[in-house]
């Protein structure tokens, strides 16, 4: 028979952050309570500072800004954001830089299929005009190119949505996407 350990387990990362979140109550500074977790050995050690439990959560809320009601420019502001907003994030932890980087790869891939969805549309119907057919008006076949704006609109959110569920589990998340962004260090990306 074994003897009961005494070693317990880790808390989980929601633990970790309302301990965090109960030192702030008492008085500690973000960077004293950070560093009393990371001294108990709450939190794994890492980059020190305030964030260190943060997770590159920004991004993914940031992308809901394509749910703004102007069509096609709220697209622009919400990838743009979502890209932007990686280099503020590769300060805070390496999970928080990889997943920024992954979202601002997402970001980048929706603004650039949106664009090339309109450039299609728009090329399409001027060939429809040049063309010896009854006319552009006549047939709504151009407007098929703008179905994937939809379809990537539908995608967006759902991303978005998880990209923040993970995040915020403190979790790292990889959508799909063009690699605008490629990791720092390939070994942050596997590890990760």
């Amino acid at each position: 028979m074994t003897p009961p350990s005494n070693h317990t387990p880790p808390p989980s990362a929601h633990e970790a952050r309302e301990l965090l979140h109960q030192l702030q109550r008492e008085g500690f500074s973000a960077e004293e309570a950070d560093l009393a977790l990371r001294e108990a050995g709450i939190v794994p050690p890492g980059p020190a500072g305030y964030g260190a439990l943060e997770a590159g959560r920004t991004p993914y809320l940031l992308g809901l800004l394509a749910w703004l009601p102007i069509p096609f420019v709220s697209v622009l502001i919400a990838g743009v954001a979502m890209a932007a907003a990686y280099p503020s994030q590769r300060k805070r932890s390496a999970l928080a830089a990889e997943n920024a980087r992954r979202a601002a790869n997402w970001g980048l891939t929706y603004v650039l299929g949106v664009v090339l969805s309109i450039a299609a549309t728009i090329l399409m119907v001027l060939v429809a005009q040049g063309a010896d057919t009854a006319g552009p008006d006549a047939s709504p076949w151009p407007l098929v190119f703008l179905l994937p704006i939809f379809g990537l609109g539908i995608a967006h959110l759902v991303i978005t949505i998880m990209g923040i569920r993970r995040t915020s589990s403190l979790q790292a998340f990889n959508p799909p996407g063009v690699p605008f962004f490629r990791a720092a260090t390939p070994e942050v990306a596997r590890a990760v």
